[in-house]
């Protein structure tokens, strides 16, 4: 087997960084767990990185990228009212969620991490964006009123991650019905039906 280049050595030492963030956490992994796991030695990682934060962003930004695309495509092409279903469905978290424990991960080491929070304050963007989306679709098909869509999707996103944050606290993190159930109410008091005050 040929010797990988430069491009392909970086995303085998972004790809091992994401198994080892996913799996023990993104703030407890070490240059050296990084390095066994990978199979190179720790000078070979900063050959291809200039330092850990620098690695760490980089691997939090594709995983972040992976995620939006994937919610994307899961709610694309469905009317309005299941898309925000369905996008509320996906971002809740799930038993065992190693993607949630990464974003969590992600957000407390954002706060000694400028360049990281600049991410995260990207994909939290980009969250916002496909609800207000889905918030315009639903407004040109006729389906509610809102006068302020981007306004709307900051409101519901803070909502997602609340019940969020404490569906991971607790045993039962799957009995995610009750907090979906709350969701879709709140959602239809700022999304009313054309004609409702």
């Amino acid at each position: 087997m040929p010797p990988a280049n430069g491009a392909d050595r970086r995303e085998q030492i972004i790809a091992a960084a994401l198994e080892l963030f996913q799996e023990n956490g993104f703030a407890t992994v070490s240059t050296r767990d990084l390095a066994e796991h990978a199979g190179l030695s720790r000078s070979h990682v900063y050959h291809y990185f200039p330092d850990w934060k620098t690695l760490r962003r980089e691997a939090f930004e594709r995983f972040m990228a992976a995620q939006i695309a994937e919610t994307e495509s899961i709610h694309a092409g469905l009317a309005a009212p299941k898309a925000l279903k369905s996008f509320f469905r996906h971002y809740l978290p799930k038993e065992n969620d190693h993607d949630w424990a990464m974003w969590m991960g992600a957000w407390v080491e954002s706060l000694r991490e400028p360049e990281l929070a600049a991410s995260f304050h990207q994909g939290t963007g980009h969250w916002e964006g496909m609800l207000e989306k889905i918030i315009r679709q639903g407004i040109g098909d006729g389906e509610w009123t809102c006068a302020h869509p981007a306004r709307a999707a900051r409101q519901l996103l803070a909502l997602l991650n609340g019940y969020s944050d404490n569906m991971l606290l607790r045993a039962d993190a799957t009995a995610s019905a009750q907090p979906l159930q709350e969701i879709m109410e709140v959602a239809r008091l700022l999304l009313p039906p054309p004609g409702k005050d």
